[in-house]
């Protein structure tokens, strides 16, 4: 190998750049079968994922070495010109050169890594692959309710996280607060509707409170800030004459929409059983001294017109 490597450093220009080719294209083979074979004899899919990432970099590193070992005795010769094609190729590839500082970004920051949820501008997604220009996202929401994929794959390029803003989901506090809102007529037991949605919020999230209790914990011990309350909360506002309750909640950024459905079901459940101390409001209200629309008075003008027609017509 050493004697390959002494002929080839040896070799004339010509000679270089054909061994150069050849030698990136056997690093390049067998890095990919690397690439396809090592990976699974790892079972799970976090780690199947890391040394794929791992061999691919590898070979990159492999064949920038081997071409800097190759070219070692004339990149002093080509300094000058390197510097004055590498000017040149800034200015055209801008784009691409802040996609490749964006990935050394979020490497290093650890912005979002493989397997959290984040919000990049305005998409929304699980994150499923990092590469150096581009972060692959399964989306969710957009036109599907909560928080359920809906399907699409974006691709996002690194740059973006050096331009706006990023919003992790996951790291630290994984729990977010959510809420729901309940309409109820003025008639209702105001304070019974308050307890009973209070009762129903804190025996449906009382899983995750104490978990969600440690991970604020880990947060106030790295950042300056004030405890919030993280137990279940119920505030009444009067809308439109009727009662609307909004109940909080903190909830693993998962399970939002599985939470709400799970909320709504008890409620329905406890009105039904409350023997009309609390009733539904109608979100459909038509008062009777409703000005009539142009068409209705049109309609009833002709009606009228046709029934003194009728009436002159028997006389």
């Amino acid at each position: 190998m050493n004697d390959f490597l002494t002929k080839t450093v040896s070799l004339s220009l010509f000679g270089k750049c054909v061994a150069a080719g050849l030698g990136i294209l056997i690093i390049h083979a067998t890095f990919r079968v690397l690439e396809q074979t090592l990976p699974r004899r790892f079972g799970r899919a976090d780690a199947r994922y890391k040394v794929r990432k791992f061999v691919v970099f590898s070979g990159y590193l492999s064949i920038l070495v081997f071409l800097a070992f190759v070219f070692e005795d004339r990149l002093g010769r080509l300094s000058f010109a390197i510097g004055v094609v590498g000017a040149g190729v800034a200015v055209a590839l801008q784009d691409v050169l802040a996609s490749f500082a964006g990935a050394f970004s979020i490497g290093f920051s650890k912005l979002y890594a493989v397997g959290d949820r984040v919000q990049i501008g305005d998409t929304r997604g699980d994150v499923i692959d990092i590469g150096l220009l581009r972060t692959t996202l399964m989306e969710t929401g957009s036109w599907v309710s909560g928080d359920l994929y809906n399907g699409r794959i974006a691709r996002i390029p690194n740059s973006t996280v050096l331009k706006g803003s990023v919003f992790n989901y996951s790291k630290g506090f994984r729990f977010i607060w959510d809420e729901i809102r309940v309409l109820f007529t003025n008639t209702s037991d105001c304070q019974f509707a308050r307890e009973m949605l209070l009762q129903v919020a804190k025996e449906a999230t009382g899983e995750y409170l104490v978990e969600a209790q440690t991970s604020w914990k880990v947060i106030s011990d790295n950042y300056r800030s004030e405890n919030p309350p993280l137990e279940p909360t119920v505030a009444l506002v009067v809308n439109g004459g009727s009662l609307e309750f909004a109940v909080s909640y903190v909830i693993d950024y998962t399970k939002r929409t599985t939470m709400k459905d799970r909320l709504f079901m008890k409620i329905v459940e406890e009105v039904s059983s409350s023997d009309g101390r609390v009733q539904w409001a109608s979100s459909r209200v038509t008062p009777d001294n409703q000005p009539s629309s142009p068409d209705t008075i049109e309609a009833r003008q002709s009606s009228s017109t046709q029934d003194m027609g009728k009436t002159a017509g028997s006389h």
